[in-house]
């Protein structure tokens, strides 16, 4: 399902992008809702059997971690872009999604900072930051908050989730989507999602076609 509103490989900013290109903004809080149960039957099943975390998707695009991140960095790119407006469950979502990551930690003895510091470093960068709030203002996503403004309140939030995040991707070999650390096993570099075309009776030019050669 993720696949339909995140592209694959699953991305936090796409999912934001694509809700506003067709005009479903309105339905981020029953999605948040949803993957804040996601995340507390993850947070369950895979603390009680952690070889389920080794466990692949058939199809090669997609991942448990990845899908997981994509979902928090929306959460958190809304949160602090729109402080006002943004849904009260895209905050219990990121809450139940990071929990998850630490139970699952837990669970095979995994160290980590159990209470990091808003300000600390992250190892994704202010400019990958802006770069995607432009993605957003070029469909439309209306934001209280310019891109300086935001990367201080993405990066609290995202503190907590980042290191085992990365670390999990990089330890079941998740596909490199963005925003998902290195795979040192991989050559390939991070790969962004595809986006079908935007088609509409309101544009007639989206339905042009390109012309391939003989």
């Amino acid at each position: 399902m993720l696949a339909s509103r995140a592209g694959e490989p699953s991305w936090g900013p796409e999912i934001l992008v694509r809700h506003q290109l067709v005009g479903i903004v309105d339905a981020l809080p029953a999605f948040y809702g949803e993957w804040e149960q996601w995340s507390a039957e993850l947070s369950e099943s895979h603390s009680s059997y952690p070889v389920l975390l080794l466990f692949r998707s058939p199809d090669p695009w997609s991942s448990w971690v990845v899908a997981l991140l994509s979902v928090l960095d929306a959460a958190a790119m809304q949160l602090a872009l729109n402080p006002t407006t943004a849904p009260s469950q895209a905050r219990l979502c990121l809450r139940m999604g990071y929990t998850a990551l630490r139970r699952v930690a837990d669970a095979i003895g995994w160290t980590y900072d159990p209470d990091p510091m808003p300000d600390a470093q992250l190892r994704l960068s202010a400019a990958e930051f802006t770069a995607a709030v432009d993605l957003l203002h070029d469909v439309g996503f209306v934001t209280e908050r310019d891109a300086d403004e935001a990367w201080p309140h993405f990066r609290g939030w995202r503190v907590n989730y980042e290191d085992l995040g990365y670390r999990w991707a990089a330890r079941v070999l998740a596909p490199p989507a963005p925003w998902t650390g290195e795979r040192p096993g991989l050559e390939r570099e991070s790969v962004r999602p595809s986006r079908p075309p935007h088609r509409s009776p309101d544009q007639p030019a989206s339905y042009e076609r390109p012309t391939f050669g003989a």
